[in-house]
């Protein structure tokens, strides 16, 4: 029997280290209709990115929630019409790729699969989309159905190179650095999206030829569109996408509509748009 979780019940963990929380923010407002329609038994997970503790050695250490992932905000709201709203938070004292293989994610996905969500759905901003990448890849049957990234510095940041953060977040801001993220792609290099796998990039071209921290080639790297993963333009800044209500429309856009992986005409297509290629 479905059975559902208590809302706002937080989960923390100790993993390897690292402080990780796996919150419900929000219960789905069609959820009442869910036995009449199965395929709506959908669960959102929202990843954040970067927490910059500027003043506070001890807040790196512990797993908080973004702004955009608190209940009430607007991207929950919108999401909860149709899906069950969880989030993702974790300590930033380690590098990203190492959250990535965070068991306590793991297990937490698995439980919504098995509490009978038939949709599970990562939507990671900035870090948060490397660490959900990462995670669907290697972990293929894990019950995610669809990944959006958010304005992912898949390839790297140049702006990561510069920020000030306390001691213990330095390894987790190196991990976003250009040098971090190509080794790490050279590492991954035959791990590919899982073909049961949903997938698609929201690009952030604020500045025209990137979001302000993140350029359009690492939003859309080289090695996602051979894959055919769909890729959606989006005139923002990094912040903004999930601040505005444009932005959160797409978003919540493509958790809806099925995300098949695209031909080489419709990659090229979009890559011709992004500046600075």
């Amino acid at each position: 029997m479905f059975t559902t979780l208590p809302i706002l019940c937080v989960l923390f963990a100790s993993d390897a280290g690292i402080e990780t929380r796996f919150t419900q923010v929000a219960q789905s407002a069609a959820r009442e209709n869910w036995w009449d329609v199965p395929e709506k038994r959908r669960a959102v997970v929202l990843i954040h990115g970067l927490l910059v503790h500027p003043f506070s050695k001890t807040n790196v250490g512990r797993a908080q929630l973004h702004s955009w992932q608190q209940p009430g905000c607007m991207l929950v709201q919108h999401l909860a019409r149709e899906a069950d709203v969880f989030a993702f938070s974790y300590s930033q004292t380690v590098g990203a790729d190492d959250i990535a293989e965070s068991a306590e994610l793991l297990r937490q996905v698995r439980k919504l699969r098995s509490d009978g969500f038939r949709e599970i759905v990562l939507i990671g901003h900035s870090a948060g989309g490397i660490i959900a990448r990462q995670f669907v890849e290697d972990h293929p049957d894990c019950g995610v159905t669809k990944v959006i990234q958010v304005c992912a510095p898949n390839g790297g940041s140049g702006w990561a190179k510069w920020q000030t953060v306390r001691a213990n977040q330095i390894q987790f801001l190196d991990s976003l650095t250009k040098p971090a993220r190509r080794r790490s792609l050279s590492e991954r290099s035959e791990k590919l999206i899982p073909e049961n796998v949903e997938f698609a990039c929201v690009v952030g071209t604020g500045t025209v030829v990137g979001d302000g921290l993140v350029s359009n080639r690492s939003q859309y790297p080289p090695d996602l569109r051979s894959q055919g993963v769909p890729a959606y333009p989006f005139n923002s800044t990094h912040w903004m996408v999930l601040r505005s209500k444009k932005g959160v429309d797409l978003v919540a856009r493509l958790v809806r509509e099925h995300q098949p992986r695209w031909d080489a005409k419709q990659v090229d297509a979009v890559r011709r748009k992004l500046p600075g290629d």
